[in-house]
């Protein structure tokens, strides 16, 4: 029996006899089923064929979700596998970084900048700008709520503001404009007022007299208004909200303070500096 050239199917010889027609018919129809059946192994949907030498192939089944198709170790066959660099990025805003992986870098803050830093585990992090002694915000109050103080405890005033600093190296700059006035409420006395400026529950400031008001006469229907002014640059080391207000008292005590009354509001104004 001869044989075909590229996948030795059994053929008849011209010399075999016409009787033996049949079986050879079958016994080629028989090779060329099975070969053709070897060269076309998939049997489920997503499956691949490769070939295994350069006359049979082999069938390599559909992987599962997010499995990619590469060249297995030893550089034989294709197989399915899942890649270990698969993208990090979740949310919106997200950037693809690298360090000893692919990594993700989360959005930064409103009005942050991507900046380099060698210490970050992927040399990039999201950071306020610059500074450099500008003005970062301000923040500014404006009061004409009156407070009447008797003592010489400081008391609170309606003259305050809350500014949440950028940077906790930010400097924050206070101005301060405290209208009032100040009665005398006994006679023959001299009569004084006192002002502080506070951070939250500390005092940074005291303008003790900063607004000396005095008279020796024996009148006690005297009322004297008083502009008294405050700049102060404080450093409040916090990116947390931090609030300034203004205390009054009396420093004698036949006086009665007016804070906030009698002239126009008061207003608090606080500059965020970078430096």
């Amino acid at each position: 029996m001869a044989t075909t050239t590229n996948y030795n199917w059994a053929t008849p010889d011209d010399t075999d006899l016409v009787k033996d027609g049949a079986s050879a018919i079958r016994t080629l129809g028989s090779s060329a089923d099975t070969t053709v059946k070897n060269l076309n192994p998939g049997t489920t949907a997503g499956d691949i064929d490769y070939y295994t030498s350069s006359t049979a192939k082999a069938r390599i089944g559909i992987g599962t979700a997010g499995q990619v198709l590469r060249v297995n170790s030893g550089a034989t066959a294709p197989e399915w596998a899942t890649t270990a660099d698969q993208t990090p990025l979740t949310t919106k805003g997200d950037l693809f970084t690298f360090d000893t992986a692919d990594a993700r870098l989360g959005v930064g803050a409103n009005g942050t900048v991507l900046t380099a830093d060698s210490a970050e585990t992927t040399g990039l992090k999201w950071a306020a700008p610059a500074a450099g002694g500008k003005v970062l915000q301000i923040v500014s109050a404006v009061t004409s709520t009156s407070t009447t103080i008797s003592t010489s405890t400081y008391t609170d005033s309606t003259i305050t503001a809350t500014i949440t600093p950028t940077l906790a190296t930010s400097k924050v700059l206070v101005l301060v404009s405290a209208h009032g006035t100040a009665s005398k409420v006994a006679s023959g006395a001299n009569m004084a007022a006192k002002m502080r400026l506070m951070r939250d529950a500390v005092e940074i400031y005291e303008a003790q007299r900063a607004y000396f008001l005095e008279h020796s006469t024996t009148s006690t229907d005297l009322a004297y208004a008083y502009i008294a002014g405050i700049t102060y640059l404080d450093s409040p080391a916090t990116t947390s909200a931090t609030t300034y207000k203004i205390q009054g008292g009396t420093v004698v005590g036949n006086a009665l303070i007016y804070q906030n009354a009698g002239i126009s509001d008061s207003t608090i104004t606080l500059l965020e500096i970078g430096v």
